[in-house]
């Protein structure tokens, strides 16, 4: 700990390198609907949100079709279930299909709008960092070989877990293919997002990189070279954070990725702790508060306890707090400022 007294940007650089911090760093993020269909909309209610929580740094929200939509698939953006628009059709019918994934545009049509975001944001946000979020080749993938209909976004998730086993079957090298494409066109985005004014990328491994879905073996065949990819496209950025979502996830295979922090559901999930974490690798760690129980369903006194548990935990030393991942939209406010007040309280 530091005496000095820090602005946003300067908290946030310190714990990413492991440097004394006058406080620990604290943020968390979530979808807004319908905003998020506009950048000029989502621009104002993601800074609103930052600035009325006084949150150290932002990580963007977009809508989570968009990459999906770059490449064809169209969505009902009128019938949503939790953050899901309704899958209409696309250009994949069957792994066979997967030659039509063809380069496209990373600064326009839907990623030309999402640059536009980041510059509006990057207007409005002052000397703080924020990321962009980019969703990781595979992720982006899954997405394109879910096929309608689907009624819920439990379904949704379903056919892309069972799409994309499927296409490794019966169609590896058109995967390969596939995926060498779509990680061109993200890591060209990418870096365009940081030249818009983005601090860096936080890159989504969407549930992918876990026991259940894929194999280690096929993870780090299909996942982990597609994902390098595109970081080494952003390395000169000050804040490349790495998101791998959902429970018992190959932790492990993510350590060496070329980012300043990783994020991931610490808690109740079957993941390392934020403790065991700190004793596998040297970057940053950003968690340590659970997004689906106590800061969902939790008192205020509930989520002040977790989170100083987790800062005590690691010390504060190369730590950021935050959810393990995007929290509901209905979370409560009152549990948002007893995260934002945990930084503050003696450990």
């Amino acid at each position: 700990m530091t005496n000095m007294k820090m602005n946003k940007r300067e908290r946030v650089e310190a714990a990413l390198s492991g440097a004394p911090v006058d406080r620990v760093p604290v943020s968390a993020w979530r979808h807004f609907i319908p905003e998020e269909r506009s950048p000029e909309q989502l621009a104002a209610i993601s800074l609103k949100h930052f600035h009325e929580f006084d949150w150290d740094w932002l990580k963007l929200n977009p809508r989570a079709t968009y990459y999906a939509e770059a490449w064809g698939n169209r969505y009902d953006f009128d019938d949503y279930d939790s953050v899901f628009p309704r899958l209409v059709e696309g250009p994949i019918r069957s792994p066979a299909d997967l030659e039509k994934i063809a380069p496209v545009s990373a600064t326009g049509g839907v990623f030309g709008e999402h640059l536009a975001l980041v510059r509006r944001v990057k207007a409005g946000i002052g000397e703080a960092h924020f990321v962009q979020t980019v969703f990781s080749p595979l992720s982006v993938l899954s997405f394109l070989l879910a096929r309608p209909p689907q009624h819920n976004a439990d379904q949704l998730v379903q056919a892309q877990y069972d799409a994309l086993r499927g296409a490794i079957i019966e169609n590896p090298q058109g995967v390969h293919a596939a995926l060498e494409v779509i990680a061109d066109v993200l890591a060209a985005y990418a870096a365009a997002a940081v030249d818009a004014g983005a601090s860096g990328i936080f890159f989504a491994i969407v549930k992918l990189a876990r026991q259940g879905v894929l194999s280690e073996a096929e993870y780090a065949e299909f996942g982990r070279p597609y994902d390098l990819r595109v970081l080494q496209a952003v390395q000169g950025a000050p804040f490349n954070l790495l998101h791998i979502c959902g429970p018992r996830v190959y932790f492990p295979l993510v350590l060496d990725y070329p980012v300043h922090a990783i994020n991931w559901a610490a808690l109740n999930q079957d993941n390392p702790t934020v403790g065991e974490a700190q004793r596998l690798t040297n970057r940053a760690l950003v968690g340590g508060v659970d997004e689906l129980g106590t800061l969902q369903f939790g008192t205020p006194e509930q989520v002040l306890a977790e989170a100083q548990a987790a800062i005590r935990a690691t010390g504060g030393q190369r730590f950021l707090l935050a959810p393990g991942c995007g929290t509901r939209m209905d979370v409560p406010d009152a549990n948002l400022r007893a995260l934002r007040r945990a930084v503050e309280l003696p450990r």
